[in-house]
């Protein structure tokens, strides 16, 4: 079994609103993030959320997905890291850890990042012209390293520390190293990142 943990806790605070229900398409931001978990081969999807919870909770009631609250959302990115964790069954294989912020990653790309972790195991990332972007995959095995992260940081460090272990996928979606941070970015968005 293969979880898709989307990390959406963030204050926005560079924004000053919250960026996960910004619209774009006529939907807010994070709607877009968690259809194109739940239309992929994913086998579930888990929603960390923190600033403005029950905002964020409305936009994704009628969802197929588990929403976890981080309540020490202020402490940094890891602590929605290890709520994802936390949360996953004993099942669970391995993870695909998304932001709340990126909605062009397509389907195919998260597709094929699953079928590459069922060939490789390990640590399986996008590459879009030689830059690593998001979401990234986690073998089980990396869980507890993780776990022991601290402060404003993803999981980049464990990456690096196991660089063996990364499966560098080469893919043609632009999304993977797109996010909304500031304003600019969100101008980007709505008027064709894509494009």
């Amino acid at each position: 079994m293969i979880a898709g943990v989307v990390l959406a806790a963030g204050a926005s605070s560079r924004l000053g609103v919250p960026k996960q229900l910004l619209a774009y398409r006529g939907r807010p931001i994070i709607a877009h993030v968690v259809e194109n978990l739940l239309m992929s081969q994913l086998d579930e999807v888990i929603v960390v959320l923190g600033s403005r919870a029950e905002q964020v909770m409305e936009v994704l009631a009628g969802y197929s997905i588990r929403i976890i609250n981080n309540h020490e959302f202020a402490a940094g990115q890891s602590t929605s890291l290890k709520a994802g964790i936390m949360s996953l069954s004993s099942a669970t294989r391995a993870a695909l850890f998304a932001l709340g912020d990126q909605p062009l990653v397509s389907v195919q790309t998260i597709n094929l990042l699953i079928h590459y972790y069922w060939l490789t195991g390990g640590i399986v990332a996008p590459y879009f012209k030689g830059k690593r972007g998001n979401p990234v995959l986690f073998d089980r095995d990396f869980f507890g390293e993780m776990s022991f992260l601290s402060g404003d940081v993803g999981a980049r460090e464990v990456i690096r520390r196991h660089s063996k272990s990364l499966v560098r996928v080469d893919v043609e979606d632009s999304g993977v190293v797109f996010d909304v941070d500031t304003w600019g970015d969100y101008h980007d968005l709505v008027t064709g990142w894509e494009r």
